[in-house]
């Protein structure tokens, strides 16, 4: 008789486009992410390749039927706001969307307004293929990946946002002001058709309350923390009052930086922890947050499978009470050996059943 699990722990593995297109040969063209047969039949064979390759891990499904899943919860791609912005994205086959940066004067950011969403031509293209689906399906799910604040502030103006902090403090505000409520207003619009709106920034929201707002904050690597505190902390307060339950994704390496000023974040239940964070610092200063420990997809790719469950348990032994813990490798890419993504699971089923 199997020991049932006694934890919670949920463990989570996404791809690299490189790994699907060399594996399968799914392109990720602009197609992908707006047509709605290509859509739903890209994720329909993603499910059913997942399976195929990992069902002995709970991955993917078996007999996978067309689901209407208006946004990739098998890819971690942003790029939806910056281009409702004014960016210009390019696609490619086995990468993700790339947002060029847009540069924009000073001119061109004290011009720049929220848009309006139902009139936006690019965010038509979102709400065209969810009507489009709804009426074929009777429902849609799922979400689209919404960025971050500073990160679309930074695809806009470049690297001219930094100089903008310390000589126009004005004009970086309003930049991030109006990047903040163009997501906020993006994030209800999506969970008010479908229930959610992080799903696809990280599957772990799903597993643990598919209700979350999970805020990227990736460039938040970029700033000192009193950066961060003087200039987007508000935002993600913020944001957390507008969009609860709200988490925030800080896939750095530093997350221990700013973890102080995470816990002024009232309504921020839910954290990525980037590979290389001190996480028992972090967990010192947020005892009551769920942890999404990330690994590091690099280490993941060349390391032997004892390695890699070495990094597992070093994460896991670190995160206090696993009941608050979860587990993620996002970007996973095609160099990686199958045997080391079954390593993360194995420690992740064992200190489940088992505790640390």
């Amino acid at each position: 008789m199997s020991l049932e699990p006694q934890t919670f722990l949920p463990v989570e593995i996404v791809f690299h486009p490189s790994w699907w297109n060399k594996h399968f040969g799914i392109e990720f063209d602009e197609q992908f992410f707006f047509d709605p047969r290509k859509r739903v039949e890209s994720e329909r064979q993603m499910r059913a390749a997942l399976h195929a390759r990992f069902g002995d891990l709970g991955l993917g499904e078996a007999n996978a039927a067309p689901r209407p899943v208006i946004g990739p919860v098998h890819l971690a791609a942003g790029f939806l706001p910056s281009a409702v912005l004014g960016c210009t994205i390019r696609y490619y086959g086995d990468a993700s969307p790339e947002v060029i940066p847009a540069n924009l004067t000073d001119a061109q950011v004290m011009a720049l307004q929220v848009p309006d969403l139902e009139t936006n031509l690019t965010f038509q293209q979102l709400i065209a293929l969810m009507d489009t689906l709804e009426a074929r399906y009777g429902k849609i799910e799922g979400d689209v990946n919404w960025e971050g604040v500073q990160n679309v502030a930074f695809n806009l103006r470049g690297q001219q946002l930094f100089v903008d902090y310390y000589e126009n403090p004005a004009l970086a505000r309003r930049l991030l002001d109006v990047c903040a409520r163009t997501i906020e207003a993006m994030a209800q619009f999506v969970r008010r058709r479908t229930g959610s709106n992080s799903v696809a920034v990280n599957r772990i929201v799903g597993a643990v309350d598919s209700r979350i707002s999970l805020h990227s904050n990736c460039t938040v690597a970029m700033i000192s923390a009193r950066t961060y505190r003087e200039y987007l902390l508000p935002y993600d307060q913020q944001l957390a009052r507008a969009l609860y339950p709200y988490g925030i994704h800080h896939c750095g390496t530093d997350m221990h930086k700013v973890c102080n000023e995470y816990a002024h974040v009232d309504g921020a239940e839910f954290f990525d922890v980037g590979w290389g964070s001190d996480v028992a610092a972090c967990r010192a200063v947020l005892p009551n947050a769920i942890f999404s420990l990330r690994m590091s997809p690099v280490r993941v790719a060349t390391l032997t499978p004892r390695e890699v469950a070495t990094d597992v348990e070093s994460l896991l032994r670190a995160a206090g009470p696993l009941e608050r813990a979860a587990l993620c490798c996002i970007n996973v890419d095609d160099r990686t050996p199958d045997e080391n993504v079954c390593a993360i699971f194995e420690i992740g089923e064992r200190y489940r059943r088992f505790g640390a």
